[in-house]
């Protein structure tokens, strides 16, 4: 993330100097586009994410705590004895305070003479138990904290831990991939511009020795050695190289401006690109053998690998649906009103710990998530086998190219190390007059062939080398 962060920086302050320093490099491009490719910024969030949802899984390994609170307001309150209670003894009529004898009752038998004052006595007594027994409930509060400690989940957390560290895995070769991508992208640009510009140039050197050959001719024929046929071929040849030549800058604007595209620059900056190492562009050495070993470092590799470990940990959490399940609770729970002397309003508590086990019987969903589950593991596997030899098929055929490309390199520089003495001897047997205007002609165009192979094949090599790299993994993104 740091450099990242540096990054930026330095493009930020790459960018303010621009007007200054136009000479463009292949790191400062590649540092540009890194910069700005969206895509990479939403890698970054993305990966934060994945980090963020590994530790919650590591978290829940731990207790978790929690408080809560209520409040409830009651229109009524709890009344545990009836307004008028009838018995064998009589009935009890707590809103008259009066109580009426049952006939042939016991306590027409025990006071046959009960009187009118005995009878409020006893109606009075049960309104007095009747409004003892009386709760108010109007304002109830609650309040709770809390402690909860899985013990055994049959290894569902520790599986969604595995794949919580597998999906991060998987964002930061994401991220790998997409910069290494950004690098191939910006790399290809910034060589077909630098094959551009250095086309531009050579096609400014032809049209310079074009112009040249032609005052050498025109004067020629002013003596009388050469003729007016002579002058036209050149000129006619002098068309051709500035059409070329505009040609090549036309090609050249476009792919600037693509480039400045990637890096976030102005389409129209008037920046050059640093091509002073195209002609120091030498052989590679000799590659080695590709297998299916040598690409198990390449991204898309890894992504698959990881998550080929998701769905092997989606099985085994898909299992624990079929396993028991143990949690340890403990809470401290206290409430107004309360029962714990007596009822009161008072707010009251105490502390209770407990165990919850709970066994699963007959789960079919459970069971055919499990197989679905295996199933999607085979895939994975699969999927992984078949990617492994597809990438190792195009690695090998990455490094044919690249073993071709050594060859068209090493031909190309002795292709041009020829052109450059045939046209030495050439423009010699003209001056001496022993060669005519069209041997110097053709000893010009077969010099500006062999120069631009040498930038074709320098530059193809080196495009297929940075590909080859990507494919076995060895590609730097630092």
């Amino acid at each position: 993330m740091k450099k990242i962060v540096l990054t930026v920086i330095l493009t930020a302050l790459f960018i303010g100097n621009l007007s200054a320093q136009k000479l463009l490099t292949l790191e400062n491009c590649t540092n540009l586009a890194l910069g700005e490719d969206r895509q990479l910024k939403i890698d970054i969030e993305s990966e934060a994410a994945a980090t963020d949802l590994r530790k919650a899984a590591f978290a829940s390994f731990f207790p978790k705590f929690n408080a809560n609170g209520m409040y409830m307001w009651n229109q009524n309150n709890v009344i545990l004895l009836p307004n008028e209670l009838s018995t064998k003894l009589g009935t009890f009529n707590a809103g008259d305070s009066y109580f009426t004898p049952s006939r042939e009752g016991i306590i027409e038998h025990l006071f046959p003479e009960l009187t009118e004052k005995g009878k409020e006595i006893l109606g009075g007594a049960y309104k007095d138990l009747r409004d003892k027994l009386t709760f108010d409930i109007h304002n109830v509060f609650v309040a709770q904290v809390g402690v909860t400690q899985p013990i055994y989940l049959g290894g569902r957390l520790t599986n969604l831990y595995k794949m919580s560290q597998s999906a991060e895995k998987i964002a930061q070769m994401k991220s790998k991939g997409d910069k290494e991508n950004t690098i191939i992208k910006v790399t290809e640009t910034y060589l077909l511009t630098v094959s551009l510009q250095e086309k531009v140039k050579l096609a400014e050197q032809y049209t310079d020795l074009l112009k040249k050959l032609l005052e050498n001719v025109e004067a020629a024929v002013e003596e009388g050695v050469a003729t007016k046929s002579d002058i036209l071929k050149v000129r006619v040849k002098l068309n051709e190289s500035e059409l070329l030549k505009s040609k090549a800058e036309n090609g050249l604007a476009t792919a600037k401006m693509t480039l400045c595209k990637m890096c976030g620059l102005p389409l129209n900056a008037d920046v050059t690109l640093d091509a002073s190492k195209i002609d120091s562009y030498s052989l590679i050495s000799d590659v080695t053998s590709i297998d299916s070993t040598a690409v198990k470092n390449r991204s898309e590799i890894k992504i698959l690998e990881e998550t080929e470990k998701m769905t092997q940990s989606a099985v085994k959490l898909s299992s624990a649906g079929l396993q028991p399940n143990i949690i340890a609770a403990a809470n401290y729970v206290a409430s107004s009103p309360n029962v714990l002397d007596g009822y009161n309003n008072r707010m009251l508590g105490g502390f209770n710990v407990g165990v919850v086990v709970n066994i699963p019987i007959a789960h079919a969903d459970a069971i055919y998530r499990y197989k679905a589950a295996k199933h999607s593991a085979n895939v994975a596997r699969l999927e992984l086998e078949d990617a492994t030899k597809a990438f190792t098929v195009e690695a090998s055929q990455t490094a044919f190219k690249v073993q071709e490309g050594n060859k068209n390199l090493k031909q190309a520089i002795l292709n041009l190390e020829n052109a450059d003495e045939n046209l030495r001897l050439a423009q010699e047997a003209y001056n001496e007059g022993v060669a005519t205007v069209t041997d110097v002609m053709i000893a010009q165009t077969g010099w500006q062939t062999a120069y631009d192979q040498k930038i074709d094949a320098a530059i193809g090599l080196r495009s297929n080398e940075l590909l080859l790299k990507k494919q076995l993994g060895k590609l730097s993104v630092e």
